[in-house]
């Protein structure tokens, strides 16, 4: 559900506890259109609601996409666009559906879900990815500590590293989905 529809939802519920005398001054106080508000009481559903039954995929198969994606981009390999349009394919083909996708299916889906979103993908090696647990930092920075004391380095020599380090190989960023509540999305490589 979107912001806008979790702010109706929202005005609605204090409206009908009565916390406004009206509907224009719940509408007001939430910024949501009285008309709107009108229908909504009238018994008008949502437009995802309401068109559910022109959707291709049901929205039981849409959280399993959504779940995929995030899943996918928690292990590294954030899908591309290309990606999800295919698994989007498969899960049609369970049902027995056929018929192509339509060119802005993606587009929609990612404007219609507020968890998922776009971004360039930056490759970072997989090493780095994987040793990137409590136990490997702390390994780190006991080996980092012993050096320091060992060699006798003073802190005006200590100097910092770029966290998002060198992609060897594999330079090419490129578009994928991701979990939209984080602000970049790496990618795995070799």
């Amino acid at each position: 559900m979107d912001r806008r529809e979790l702010t109706i939802q929202l005005a609605l519920a204090e409206y009908n506890q009565g916390l406004f005398p009206s509907i224009r001054a719940t509408s007001r106080a939430h910024n949501v259109p009285e008309r709107t508000l009108r229908r909504r009481l009238a018994g008008t559903q949502d437009r995802r609601t309401a068109h559910a039954h022109e959707q291709r995929l049901l929205p039981t198969q849409e959280a399993f996409l959504v779940e995929w994606i995030l899943e996918q981009e928690a292990q590294g390999f954030p899908p591309s666009h290309a990606r999800a349009r295919e698994m989007a394919t498969r899960i049609l083909r369970m049902n027995g559906d056929t018929r192509p996708l339509g060119k802005r299916w993606l587009q929609k889906f990612i404007r219609d879900t507020p968890s998922v979103a776009s971004v360039i993908g930056r490759p970072i090696e997989a090493a780095r990815v994987n040793r990137t647990h409590p136990n490997a930092i702390q390994e780190f920075y006991n080996m980092y500590e012993e050096v320091v004391r060992t060699h006798n380095i003073q802190p005006c020599n200590t100097w910092n590293m770029d966290e998002h380090g060198i992609a060897l190989r594999v330079c090419a960023n490129s578009t994928v989905l991701r979990d939209s509540s984080r602000h970049r999305a790496y990618v795995k490589s070799p």
